[in-house]
């Protein structure tokens, strides 16, 4: 299969032009860009840029507004609810982790939840908008449902990823962004494109069986990582995004692939903690290098080079990306061309 490697800019652009011929306006075209660009620089090629294609579909068929009136249920000094109007997921999003980050900077925190909408590519762009000013951010949204329950074979439980990062100092901050199942839906989509085999553990086919091939495990349902712990804690991003925000929570909420009938009406949940209710940021910056540098210095078991730290190597992908550019394969290229044709969009 043919790659083909592209200048970060260029993406953007193309991005942006294709969301603006769908309505968007430009400001709000950018920041869904900025997202999908953001997670290519990570290597989570999954959720970058081959994602416009499905949110395309979707804006055609009505299932996502491009022109969303949001608006505030709630306020008070540390919290907010926000109604996100069913538009892009991206752009609500980003605008609630900074009305947590401007809360936590008047109050020590800011919490804010979002109802009514959709997918919102990687926790960890919001999680670092808040980790890059000083801040400990935390992200919990819910999915549509792909996992089976512990000991269940019915997906009625999203893969609901969490994300923390934690601001460092000479060190890069310390990102954890994972999904409750054993892999996100992505990972198999990615594996399906390619040909390729799936770990041991992840899936179950519709009948469930455990299966490595990721066709079939698409069609079944994913599995929670460390059995019951996975279970539990995908049951506590449900809460917090689905339950507590009065969004759709378990097998109600709409998935992005296959409910071509209906929006996803998603919750997400952001946090924004400010370190200085407890300690000066720069004497929590070094503690910080200190754990990190313990660990990381720390004997190696055997096969092993090195010990990273959670987040590391997205950082070092990042570095290595923006210098060389984003890469995707032939199957997207073709039809992101195909798409640009269609809206009389500019091709890559």
């Amino acid at each position: 299969m043919v790659n083909y490697t592209f200048e970060p800019d260029v993406l953007r652009k193309f991005s942006s032009r294709i969301f603006q011929k769908f309505g968007i306006s430009e400001a709000d075209a950018e920041v869904i860009g900025n997202v999908l660009i953001e997670t290519e620089f990570r290597g989570i090629n999954s959720h970058g840029i081959a994602r416009i294609l499905i949110y395309a579909q979707r804006i055609e068929k009505g299932l996502i507004n491009p022109r969303p009136n949001f608006k505030v249920l709630r306020e008070n000094a540390t919290s907010a609810l926000l109604d996100a109007d069913n538009g892009m997921g991206h752009v609500i999003s980003s605008k609630a982790m900074r009305l947590c980050i401007e809360k936590a900077k008047k109050t020590g925190m800011g919490t804010v939840g979002v109802r009514n909408s959709n997918h919102f590519g990687i926790n960890a762009y919001y999680s670092m908008l808040a980790s890059q000013e000083n801040l400990i951010g935390m992200v919990f949204t819910n999915t549509s449902p792909l996992m089976a329950p512990f000991g269940g074979r019915e997906p009625i439980l999203g893969s609901n990823p969490l994300s923390i990062a934690i601001p460092a100092g000479v060190e890069p901050d310390l990102v954890v962004d994972m999904a409750t199942s054993g892999a996100a839906r992505g990972k198999l989509e990615v594996a399906a494109r390619e040909g390729k085999k799936i770990p041991e553990g992840l899936a179950i086919d519709a009948e469930g069986r455990a299966t490595i091939d990721p066709v079939e495990g698409l069609k079944g349902a994913l599995l929670p990582f460390a059995g019951p712990k996975g279970y539990g804690m995908c049951l506590m991003v449900d809460t917090f995004a689905g339950v507590l925000t009065g969004s759709q929570f378990g097998h109600e909420v709409g998935s992005l692939f296959g409910n071509m009938d209906r929006p996803q009406n998603l919750g997400h949940f952001f946090l924004a903690f400010d370190v200085e209710n407890f300690m000066p940021i720069d004497e929590f910056k070094q503690r910080m290098d200190q754990m990190i540098q313990n660990i990381r210095n720390s004997k190696v078991a055997a096969g092993f080079n090195r010990i990273y730290m959670p987040g590391e190597i997205e950082y070092e992908k990042s570095k290595k990306i923006r210098a060389q550019g984003i890469t995707i394969d032939e199957t997207v290229f073709r039809n992101l061309n195909e798409l640009a044709q269609k809206l009389g969009v500019p091709e890559l």
